[in-house]
């Protein structure tokens, strides 16, 4: 990795995607940008998704793989338990996060560090989504994503989210209530950084590949 460029983290969370993870995983270490490291937390999967991994991180480095042995019966709960892990190992300053049964565009992780690098104050990005099926098959692009005063934006999914780590890690636990239990992870801290630290940034390019 550079010492120059700054480190990003592709915390990739995955439960029983054994088809899906591979391409996921791959679409993260074949960035055109080269100062990542990638942790999969894998939450218990009963299928082959964390062997296809470990091989796959053989022959790279710069992944880091965490196994959760219990999962817990609240799949809401699951993720931030996936993502709070994650962030406790990971060392990048950049945290991008991917379901595993999304991808990446090529060159997202760099056009992710270029708007840090420009937008100093700002913590949290979005980059738009392409949405595809489970056979690959493009369907559309999207990009009707807004800030709404005093409503929740409409936000794009989970794996179009960057955040500069420190304002991840500092304001996780204040949306991690343990009521309202179908309000996922994208949904708590979209509306959280719109309404309570008025960020709602967007790269207006579709950058992420999102499994509908």
């Amino acid at each position: 990795m550079s010492n120059i460029d700054p480190v990003v983290s592709i915390l990739i969370n995955n439960y029983n995607k054994e088809r899906f993870c591979e391409k996921a995983v791959k679409s993260a270490i074949n960035q055109d940008y080269k100062s990542i490291e990638v942790v999969f937390f894998d939450d218990g999967s009963s299928d082959s998704s964390l062997k296809k991994i470990m091989k796959i991180k053989k022959n790279h480095n710069n992944i880091k793989v965490l196994k959760n042995k219990k999962r817990g019966k609240i799949f809401s709960q699951n993720q931030f338990n996936a993502i709070r892990n994650s962030l406790k190992i990971c060392k990048g300053k950049i945290i991008c996060i991917l379901d595993s049964d999304d991808f990446f565009k090529k060159n997202k992780i760099r056009k992710v560090v270029n708007f840090f690098l420009k937008n100093k104050k700002s913590e949290i990005v979005f980059d738009l989504p392409v949405l595809f099926n489970n056979n690959f098959e493009q369907e559309r692009v999207e990009n009707n994503y807004f800030k709404r005063k005093n409503k929740w934006p409409k936000f794009p999914p989970t794996s179009c989210l960057s955040f500069r780590k420190k304002s991840l890690q500092k304001y996780i636990n204040k949306i991690n209530y343990k009521d309202l239990n179908e309000l996922w992870f994208d949904f708590r801290i979209s509306t959280f950084f719109a309404l309570k630290r008025n960020q709602f940034n967007l790269i207006n390019d579709n950058l992420t590949f999102y499994r509908q």
